[in-house]
C-alpha cells in the first residue's frame, strides 16, 4: 500500500467514526423524544428527571464527535469532498446536541405540570408533534447514513407537517386559557413545550440540509446566491450596456439590503412573539382573576386565594413587559450605535477606565449577588484614560458581564482583568461557566443569535447584548475577541486604543489637549 493511499484509507476510517458517533446521537435523540414525551403525559417526574441526568451521555458523544473532526483537520489530509463532510458533520453535531437539550427541557416541565388538568386534545396533539419529531430524526439519520439527496430533500416538506401541527397546538392552548381551562403559568409551559418539538424538527431538517452539502455542496444559502445571481444576470439583459455595470452594482447592494431588513424584521417579530402573546394570555388571565371557579363549582370572589393569583399574574405580566422593553431598549441602541450620523462630539471626552470598570461593575452586582456568583478584578490601573463615549463603554462592560454571570454556576467566579499592551488598553471578562462550542464562536455577535436560546431566554437576555458590544468597541476604534472552551468557560476582551493624553508625559497630554482645543 502506498503512502497516499494509506492515508486515504485513514482519513476514510476516521470520517467513518465521525459518521458512526452523529448517527448513534441521532438514535438518541429519537429515543429521547420518545421518552420523554411519554414520561410528559404520564406525569412521571422519576423518568423525566433520569431523562435529564442522561443528557451528559449524549454530551460525550458530542464532544468525541468534535474532537474526532479537529484531529482530521490537523492530521489528515481531507480534500474538498472531505472537507465538506467534515465541515457538515460540526454543523449536524451542533444541531443534534442542541436537540438532545430540548428534550431535556421538555423533562424539565414534567415536574412544573403536575396539576395540570391538560385534556384529551392538548394530550392527542403533543403525541402527535412527537411522533412527526421523531419521525423526522430517523428520516434525516437514514439521509445521512445512506447519502441520499432525495430523502434530505424531503425533509424540508416533512417538516411543514410539524409545524402545522404546532400551530394548531398553539391555538388549542391559547383556547384552553381563555376559557379559564389553564392556569397561566400552566398554558405558558405547554406553549413552550410545542416550540422545543417544533425546534427538533427544524433540527432535523437542518440535517438534511448538511446531507445534500456534503453530496454536491448544495446549501440554501446557495441555492438563494444562484437565485439572486439569475436575477441579477435577467436584470443585466435589459439593461444599457454603457450603464450594465453600475445598474448590477446598485441592484446587488439594493438586493442585499432588503435581505438584511427581512431578516431583521423577520427576528424581530419572532423575539417580540413570545413575550407578547405570554403579556396577553396574563393579561386575559388577570382580567379574569375576580371570579375563580372551584372543582366543586362554586365561586369565590375576593379571597386570599383570589389576592395571591393575581399577585402571581401580576408578577408574571411584569417580567414580560420587562423583557420586551429590554429588546426595544437594545434595539434603540443598536441602531444608534449603527448610525455614523449619530456621535455626539460632546460625549467624546476622556475618562478613566478605572470608573468604567467600576461603574459596570455596581450595575450587576445585585445580579452576581443573586445568581451566587463573586465578581472580582484583577489589574485596574487608575491612571488609564481613554477618549470615547463612557456611556457606551459602561453598557459593554455590563453587558459581557451580564453574560459571564447568567452562564456561570453558583459560587462561580467572574473576573475583570485590565491591561495596557503598547498603545491599547484590553479589558477582559472571564467566566469559568458553560462555556461555547467551536462552531459558535463565529456567529454569537450576530443579531439574537443564541448559543443556548432556553437558557438566554429563560436569564431575560435579548440576544442583542454582543452585538452592542462589537459596535461600541468597533466605534471607538477598537475590536472584541472571544476565547472559550466548552464546559470550561469563557473570556471576552475588549481592545481599545489608549489616546495621546493617556499614553504621553503630563507635558504632552497639555500640547494634545491645546492641539485638540483649537482645532
Amino acid at each position: 500500500m502506498t503512502q497516499n493511499s494509506h492515508i486515504r484509507s485513514e482519513l476514510d476510517r476516521s470520517l467513518g467514526q465521525v459518521r458512526d458517533i452523529l448517527l448513534e446521537m441521532s438514535d438518541v435523540v429519537a429515543d429521547r423524544v420518545d421518552e420523554v414525551t411519554a414520561a410528559l403525559l404520564e406525569r412521571d417526574v422519576e423518568r423525566a428527571d433520569l431523562l435529564i441526568a442522561e443528557d451528559d451521555e449524549l454530551d460525550l458523544l458530542s464532544h468525541q464527535a468534535e474532537q474526532l473532526c479537529i484531529e482530521i483537520l490537523l492530521r489528515e489530509q481531507p480534500v474538498a469532498g472531505d472537507l465538506r463532510a467534515i465541515v457538515a458533520a460540526l454543523h449536524m453535531n451542533s444541531d443534534i446536541e442542541r436537540s438532545g437539550d430540548l428534550t431535556t427541557n421538555i423533562a424539565k416541565a414534567v415536574g412544573r405540570l403536575q396539576g395540570a388538568k391538560t385534556d384529551d386534545e392538548i394530550r392527542q396533539l403533543i403525541l402527535q408533534m412527537a411522533d412527526q419529531a421523531s419521525f423526522l430524526f430517523h428520516k434525516a439519520a437514514e439521509a445521512y447514513r445512506e447519502l441520499d439527496g432525495e430523502k434530505a430533500a424531503d425533509i424540508d416538506q416533512l417538516d411543514d407537517v410539524l409545524d402545522d401541527l404546532h400551530r394548531t397546538y398553539i391555538s388549542t392552548v391559547i383556547d384552553k386559557a381563555r376559557q379559564n381551562d389553564l392556569h397561566p403559568q400552566q398554558t405558558l409551559q405547554l406553549a413552550l413545550i410545542g416550540r422545543f418539538y417544533e425546534r427538533i424538527g427544524d433540527h432535523a431538517e437542518n440535517m438534511g440540509e448538511r446531507t445534500r452539502y456534503i453530496i454536491d455542496g448544495w446549501t440554501s444559502e446557495r441555492a438563494g446566491a444562484e437565485r439572486a445571481q439569475r436575477r441579477s444576470e435577467s436584470a443585466d439583459a435589459v439593461a444599457k450596456p454603457s450603464r450594465g455595470l453600475a445598474l448590477i452594482d446598485r441592484r446587488a447592494e439594493q438586493r442585499r439590503i432588503d435581505a438584511t431588513r427581512r431578516d431583521f424584521v423577520a427576528n424581530v417579530g419572532h423575539e417580540l412573539k413570545t413575550p407578547v402573546a405570554a403579556i396577553s394570555l396574563l393579561a386575559e388571565a388577570l382580567i379574569g382573576a375576580d371570579s375563580i371557579q372551584s372543582d366543586d363549582g362554586s365561586t369565590h370572589s375576593g379571597n386570599t386565594a383570589n389576592t395571591v393569583d393575581r399577585e402571581d399574574l401580576a408578577n408574571h405580566l411584569d417580567r414580560e413587559v420587562r423583557r420586551v422593553e429590554a429588546i426595544i431598549d437594545d434595539l434603540l441602541e443598536l441602531a444608534r450605535l449603527e448610525d455614523p450620523g449619530a456621535t455626539d462630539p460632546i460625549a467624546h471626552e476622556m475618562f478613566a477606565v478605572d470608573e468604567a470598570v467600576a461603574e459596570a461593575l455596581e450595575s450587576v452586582s445585585g445580579l452576581a449577588r443573586a445568581a451566587g456568583v463573586g465578581v472580582t478584578t484583577q489589574g485596574v490601573p487608575s491612571e488609564i484614560s481613554i477618549r470615547g463615549d463612557k456611556r457606551q463603554i459602561v453598557r459593554a462592560l455590563v453587558n459581557l458581564l451580564n453574560n459571564a454571570v447568567h452562564y456561570s454556576d453558583r459560587e462561580a467566579a467572574v473576573t475583570v482583568r485590565v491591561e495596557t499592551l503598547g498603545n491599547d488598553v484590553d479589558i477582559t471578562v472571564t467566566d469559568s461557566g458553560v462555556g461555547i462550542a467551536r462552531p459558535e464562536l463565529e456567529r454569537i455577535f450576530e443579531r439574537f443569535y443564541r448559543v443556548d436560546p432556553a437558557r438566554s431566554r429563560q436569564s431575560g437576555g435579548t440576544g442583542l447584548g454582543l452585538s452592542i458590544v462589537r459596535h461600541v468597541a468597533e466605534n471607538h476604534g477598537g475590536r472584541v475577541q472571544v476565547e472559550s472552551v466548552l464546559d470550561q468557560g469563557s473570556s471576552f476582551s475588549i481592545h481599545l486604543p489608549l489616546s495621546v493624553e493617556a499614553t504621553g508625559d503630563a507635558d504632552d497630554a497639555d500640547d494634545a489637549d491645546d492641539a485638540h482645543a483649537n482645532s
